[in-house]
């Protein structure tokens, strides 16, 4: 009988270790892949908790379920198998409201289940088979969908609700030195002075406008909201 080699029975052990750590470390590598992301606060103590995935995504539901007012974004989850919401969800008190975002996309038994832990559940956002939102909104559904893939490619979420408006500064000195500049008969920088007519030059291509900014205004009227009833007492402060 053959006698095995002094090095086979090391090297079956070395091979072993070496497929249980590569094992393990895929392990790993998935669980933090799966791990749903956080809630984000929205100030106020206002919470924001995207639903990507149905039911991977039902840990992070059931962490954020006792923030004082939440935002939860039933949009375009994937949805695998059921049941999609978590059994058991406490029932949230009467005074802390649950906005759900809802879309195209929104499961209306995922949106029944939240319903029926949430006694102040309010709906807003665009028409779905099966849902129609408390508050529609008029949007556009290319645009919603845009925008709701723009937090996922990077945008932050403070610049997809918090829209940045810039005007041009006109005060009452800039008004004062155009008012004097028409009494001297000098134009204004602003307003060359008139040349004689000459032949009309062939019209310039148009420059391309930049694209604008992607705004989530479903989001958006979940915050505004929020904050309105904030103002009108209707919900506990800080």
């Amino acid at each position: 009988m053959a006698s095995e080699s002094p090095i086979s029975g090391p090297s079956r052990r070395l091979r072993a270790r070496r497929l249980l750590a590569s094992g393990l470390w895929l392990l790993l590598a998935t669980a933090v892949a799966a791990a749903p992301e956080p809630a984000v606060d929205l100030g106020q103590n206002l919470t924001y908790l995207r639903l990507r995935s149905l039911p991977a995504d039902a840990p992070a539901l059931t962490a954020a379920w006792p923030a004082p007012a939440l935002v939860v974004d039933l949009r375009y989850p994937a949805v695998e198998g059921s049941p999609a919401i978590p059994a058991g969800l406490p029932s949230r008190p009467r005074h802390a409201p649950l906005f759900v975002l809802v879309g195209p996309g929104t499961p209306a038994d995922a949106l029944a289940a939240l319903r029926a832990a949430a006694p102040a559940l309010i709906t807003l956002g665009l028409p779905a088979p099966g849902v129609t939102p408390d508050l529609v909104l008029a949007v556009d559904p290319a645009a919603d969908r845009r925008a709701y893939d723009a937090l996922d490619a990077g945008t932050a979420l403070d610049a997809l609700i918090n829209v940045k408006i810039a005007k041009e500064r006109f005060d009452e000195a800039a008004l004062a030195r155009e008012h004097e500049q028409d009494q001297a008969g000098t134009p204004p920088p602003d307003r060359p002075a008139a040349t004689p007519a000459a032949a009309p030059a062939a019209p310039a291509a148009p420059a391309a406008a930049p694209a604008p900014p992607p705004v989530d205004v479903v989001l958006q009227r979940a915050v505004q909201l929020h904050r309105a009833l904030l103002a009108l007492g209707r919900l506990p402060g800080d």
